[in-house]
């Protein structure tokens, strides 16, 4: 063979083997290509046939994520606001969105009927797993995260008394007094300085709330306080420093000087604002994964978790010194509880846990004197402030959805719902605080159809169901919870447990409020309605402008 055969021969072979390359590198292109189309379409969303739903979205990876980051950037809106906006347009109590990738579709319910039927009456559903994920980090072992069954109901007997009127009259209802009585001290001092101008009260409404909530739980003595440092600073501005506060208009806001916040109460805190971080996050149990390994989260953790063990050897020392009748606290309840517990169940009572741990954890996270008594506050019948209250908490929307889990294969409104599948239901909107969707009534459960047919199903009149008018809880001069709609705690067995503190709190603050000062009108700049959606709804706009009342005013 002459070289230039031989070349020839190599050439064609080498040409051959870059053509089978070629091949090959296309198959595998191919091949990979192929297989991301394929994932791709795996990981769109897929909608639960007959729900009606934004088909745009059943188009994109993230679902509805990318609209809902629109809305809330150019609509100065929430998530809610962009639930409302989709209900309006697909005409429909009942749609789904798609928030989470991989995951089943979200349900929204727009109808108290069938939310209050879901409530209570179903047995196919349970509470979801998602208020349970925001504050999994914090409380790994609190009971929030249980289904309803024996586990739960066991555990819930460590706090089951705390809610009786027993314990809230005697025992909370006091301490929130004293930290009310300490905030009103705190707005005298700046309506003084203030002289008719506006200042931010949100915080010192917020503060309060934990100062009470801690007094509550480790008891009246607990030195700690929000309240306490902010009075102290604003107590010792002096004349210049006050004079400089008033420079401006008189629509103009005052901001105050604040206390130094001290390290529990600051720990506190800290741990609080992590929610706001797992809030909307897809992949909550990795997000508190790498919350939870920050310096700042672990120092926190580390501050609470000493402080309530040391409150909970207290309380042991105190019940084995034979102070079993004298319960102080929420801390000397639960202490008190266990011990019953265990010699009920023949068990060494567990003082020193992590459910006990997480259980107290969980209510943190809750001149002449012409002021009212906590008697007076607790004990007189005054219908139309039990009235305001609620009308308040329905307005207001704090918590504004509540969910549930189909347990099974089900149906909501003649549509099939897969199990595993999360329904949430608004606590406003249609049927809430505006009319409701036209819905067969053949489409209904037979209890929510009996209810209507004798009389017990009370809905709100569609010309002024949008206004704030406290009346409306009022029946024949009578305060009455019942007169309509209302899911501000929730409704059946897994409602919200702290409801009955809530209100013990709101009837407290709002008498003392009233009592002491005349609320003024604020500027319209200063009076938005609009509200951020965190852990709840907080208002962006918590301004107040106030008059104090004089001693001989208040007794008038």
């Amino acid at each position: 063979m002459s070289l230039a055969d031989f070349m020839a021969r190599v050439n064609g072979q080498n040409i051959q083997s870059h053509v089978l390359s070629l091949l090959l590198v296309c198959v595998v292109l191919t091949s990979v290509v192929f297989s991301l189309w394929v994932l791709y379409r795996l990981a769109l969303p897929r909608p639960i046939p007959g729900i009606p739903y934004n088909e745009a979205s059943a188009r994109k990876l993230l679902g509805d994520v990318s609209g809902i980051t629109l809305h809330i950037k150019h609509a100065d809106g929430t998530f809610i606001t962009y639930i409302m906006e989709s209900m309006k347009t697909l005409n429909a109590p009942l749609i789904q969105v798609f928030i989470r990738p991989l995951s089943s579709p979200l349900l929204i319910l727009a109808d108290f009927r069938k939310a209050k039927d879901i409530l209570i009456h179903r047995k196919d559903f349970d509470r979801s797993p998602s208020l349970g994920d925001l504050v999994k980090g914090l409380v790994p072992d609190h009971h929030i995260h249980l289904q309803t069954n024996a586990a739960w109901k066991t555990q819930g007997r460590l706090v089951q008394d705390l809610m009786t009127p027993s314990f809230l009259h005697n025992v909370a209802a006091p301490v929130i007094h004293q930290h009310a009585m300490l905030m009103i001290e705190l707005w005298r001092a700046k309506s003084r300085i203030a002289d008719g101008r506006p200042w931010a009260g949100n915080d010192d409404i917020n503060h309060v709330a934990l100062d009470a909530v801690m007094a509550f739980a480790f008891g009246a003595d607990f030195q700690h306080s929000m309240t306490k440092p902010n009075l102290d600073a604003v107590r010792r501005l002096d004349s210049r420093a006050v004079d400089q506060l008033r420079t401006g208009g008189r629509d103009e806001v005052v901001e105050f000087p604040k206390g130094e916040i001290d390290e529990l109460i600051q720990a506190t805190l800290d741990l609080t604002e992590t929610v706001g971080e797992v809030q909307g996050n897809p992949l909550p149990a990795l997000t508190w994964a790498y919350v939870n390994r920050k310096p700042k989260m672990k120092r926190a953790t580390k501050i609470k978790e000493e402080y309530i063990m040391k409150e909970l050897r207290g309380a042991v020392e105190r019940l084995n010194e034979g102070e079993k009748e004298v319960v102080k606290s929420a801390v000397d309840h639960l202490v008190l509880r266990e011990k019953e517990l265990a010699e009920r169940d023949h068990r060494t009572p567990a003082y020193i846990s992590r459910v006990m741990n997480d259980e107290i954890h969980a209510w943190l996270h809750d001149q002449k004197d012409a002021t009212l008594s906590i008697q007076e506050i607790i004990g007189k019948h005054i219908p139309y402030l039990d009235a305001a209250i609620e009308e308040v908490l329905r307005c207001a929307s704090t918590a504004p959805v509540v969910d549930r889990q189909a347990l099974v294969d089900t149906e909501i409104l003649g549509h099939r719902v897969p199990k595993g599948t999360i329904v949430t239901c608004l606590v406003t909107g249609p049927s809430m605080m505006t009319p409701g969707f036209a819905i067969d009534e053949g489409l209904r459960n037979p209890t929510s159809q009996a209810a209507k047919k004798n009389g017990r199903d009370r809905a709100w009149d569609p010309e002024d169901m949008t206004l704030f008018k406290p009346e409306r809880w009022i029946v024949g001069g009578e305060f009455d919870a019942t007169a309509g709609p209302q899911l501000a705690f929730g409704l059946g067995t897994r409602g919200c447990y702290g409801k009955r503190l809530v209100y013990v709190e709101m009837r407290i603050l709002l008498s003392l409020i009233v009592w002491n000062f005349e609320l003024l009108p604020c500027p319209t700049a200063l009076s938005s309605y609009k509200s951020i959606l965190i852990t709840t709804n907080e208002p962006r706009q918590c301004y107040v402008r106030l008059r104090e009342i004089r001693p001989q005013e208040a007794g008038d």
